[in-house]
């Protein structure tokens, strides 16, 4: 087992790792004081700790007695000097009856508070979803969806994508967001009153509107006070998706009384105390987003970069920070994005949004596709599965959708593929009903396109793709053999995971639904899927060769049952792959 281990003095903390706050279990936390030789006795047995000494953290095999001591002993000598440098400063607020919310100030990240994304939703009581392989989560804020990835400064709030002047942080299965800058996005969803120990002050500003860029230092001696005053070597002013920022690069790191910022008639002053232009800064100065123009210039011993605005802009939202030799500035436009990005955006959002279903019913015209012992044929009940479908998804999800037919007509395998890539589809069914020499076999199966890995894939593939003597051009198939589809699943690789885990989850429901054998997903060579530019996949929803399975496919009660399967395959489908966007 794993344990956290905070150093202090003769005693330790000891915590058991935390489980995913996003999970069903609570985390369990022992904070029981062992003394050190104790503690590695019973750390001993249990295999593996950590050692989290200042911000170094330590992943140790297990020793017993004495050795575990030295070994402990020896690591915080060495770093003990070293780790108390910037030490991560934790307190925590409480609100009636709630457990504690800890905050953590990370130095790293210009003295920020930030805390845990599960015990912030845990403590305003808010509905989660969380996808740990993805590390996002959705927060469910009234009637309004937060999405936060970590590592990522991008939150999306409903269909609104809003840029943090921080990038979240991840540690123990958990999300760590900034706390000023994240609560000023919650606050106005909020449904019930917020809570006032939740409001913090941004470190880009103080209680009297000046600016900072951290906590302030220590007065230097007058002996380490620099001879000339630091230059800044270029003015960047960057458009960012929510709003303009501009970045002063800086011979070295400023503090934070030495840098302030005021507005007046749509000007911006930033005044920089201390610092000189370098000639390059000033010629190579280029205004975008919010800002139309930029005037370096002095006023005693203040560089002031003036910066003239198109629009009104609020004081209170304008943030200060500092990174290494940068000074950052940032202008944010939450409820405002230019033209350009907002069309950028929405070009890219719906490269990845599933807006267009097509479906495809098998066979049709001439082609009666297979005949079960009582004259059912498949055509016909692909079509009325297929037509189903549409229904529901029209009144499900918005979305459109396509069917490669819908009456009673023939169309190439090659037809129905062009079709789906003819008007962009996201994803493309082919439902069928599959046939057997035995009327005993029975069961569903979904099939994506590759080389077939078993007799019974291969007979299937063959059937199906017979349906090439009915087209006119069919002599252009010759040669498309086993090479032949292994190229073209290659081709489509792309999709390949997608069209798995759309195939699973179509097998999935469809199984759980009608209740017949789940004979799995597999794959094999359909020319009806090759070349599908999306994820696609072929349903054989039932043996219209067994006369009990013949029966159910001909009732429309069945039918109905298959298609709101499907359409509950698609509906998760489409919210695992949208759900980020």
């Amino acid at each position: 087992m794993l344990f956290w281990i905070k150093s202090m003095k003769s005693v330790m903390r000891i915590y058991r790792n935390k489980k995913n706050r996003f999970s069903k279990k609570p985390a369990s936390i022992s904070t029981k004081r062992i003394f050190i030789p104790k503690a590695c006795h019973k750390l001993g047995r249990a295999g593996v700790f950590t050692l989290s000494i200042g911000s170094f953290l330590f992943r140790l095999p297990a020793l017993d007695g004495r050795y575990g001591l030295l070994l402990i002993a020896a690591i915080v000598m060495g770093l003990g000097a070293g780790s108390s440098a910037q030490p991560q400063e934790t307190n925590s607020v409480s609100h009636g009856a709630k457990q504690k919310l800890s905050i953590v100030t990370l130095p790293e990240m210009g003295h920020v508070q930030f805390a845990a994304l599960g015990d912030l939703a845990e403590w305003l009581d808010l509905r989660t979803f969380y996808s740990e392989k993805a590390r996002k989560v959705i927060l469910y804020v009234g009637s309004s969806q937060v999405k936060v990835t970590a590592m990522n400064p991008f939150v999306q709030i409903n269909d609104r994508l809003v840029q943090l002047p921080l990038e979240t942080r991840y540690a123990d299965g958990d999300i760590l967001v900034p706390l000023p800058y994240f609560v000023d996005l919650l606050r106005p969803l909020y449904p019930n009153r917020w809570p006032e120990e939740l409001d913090f002050a941004k470190p880009g500003r103080q209680t009297d509107n000046a600016p900072d860029l951290g906590p302030a230092e220590k007065p230097a001696p007058a002996t380490a006070t620099p001879t000339t005053p630091a230059s800044i070597s270029k003015i960047i002013v960057e458009e960012k998706a929510n709003g303009t920022l501009v970045r002063l690069q800086t011979s070295r790191p400023f503090a934070r009384k030495q840098v302030s910022t005021r507005l007046s008639q749509r000007w911006l002053y930033i005044d920089v105390v201390g610092a000189r232009f370098d000639s390059g800064a000033v010629r190579s100065i280029r205004p975008a987003g919010i800002v139309q123009r930029v005037v370096p210039q002095y006023a005693g011993a203040v560089a002031q970069i003036s910066c003239q605005l198109k629009e009104d802009i609020d004081q209170k939202r304008i943030s200060i920070s500092g990174l290494n030799n940068e000074i950052l500035i940032s202008l944010p436009m939450l409820d405002q994005l230019s033209t350009d990005v907002l069309r950028n955006l929405e070009t890219a959002r719906r490269k990845w949004l599933i807006d267009t279903i097509v479906l495809d019913a098998g066979h049709g015209g001439h082609d009666p596709g297979a005949i079960g012992p009582n004259g059912v044929r498949e055509k016909d009940i692909t079509l009325a599965i297929a037509k189903r479908v549409k229904r529901l998804l029209e009144k499900n999800i918005e979305a459109r959708v396509v069917m490669t037919r819908d009456n009673d007509s023939y169309l190439s395998p090659r037809e129905r593929t062009k079709l789906a890539n003819e008007v962009q589809g996201k994803i493309f069914i082919s439902i069928h009903c599959n046939s057997n020499l035995s009327r005993r076999v029975n069961g569903t199966t979904t099939y994506i396109l590759g080389p077939a890995h078993s007799e019974e894939a291969l007979e299937v593939a063959r059937r199906e793709n017979a349906v090439i003597k009915y087209d006119p051009d069919s002599s252009s198939y010759a040669g498309e053999g086993e090479e032949s589809f292994i190229l073209a699943a290659m081709a489509q690789s792309a999709f390949n995971r997608e069209s798995e885990d759309f195939a699973a989850m179509i097998q999935e429901e469809i199984c759980q639904s009608i209740k017949l054998p789940n004979r799995g997903v597999k794959q094999a060579g359909f020319y009806v899927m090759v070349g599908a530019s999306m994820p696609n996949i072929l349903v054989e929803t039932a043996f219209l060769s067994n006369p009990k399975e013949e029966a159910l496919l001909k009732d429309a009660s069945f039918q109905q049952d298959i298609a709101e399967a499907i359409v509950n395959g698609i509906k998760k489908f489409k919210e695992k792959y949208e759900w980020g966007i």
